[in-house]
């Protein structure tokens, strides 16, 4: 499992590493593709990343 130059055109948010994943979800403000990794990304820690960013940005909502 090494790296490939593709890998270099993926956005965080769609790699295949769980890790850059999380941190993708972290940095995405778009709250559907949130919502589907919350949902379905076959990695617990992605999910709960995806949904505590989703949380953050229906919290800022309000602020101003």
């Amino acid at each position: 499992m090494g790296f490939r130059i593709t890998d270099l055109f993926v956005p965080r948010h769609m790699h295949k590493n769980p890790e850059y994943r999380k941190e993708g979800a972290a940095m995405l403000t778009d709250k559907a593709v949130l919502a589907k990794m919350a949902e379905i990304d076959i990695d617990e820690g992605v999910r709960k990343a995806a949904a505590k960013r989703l949380a953050e940005l229906k919290d800022m909502k309000g602020v101003s």
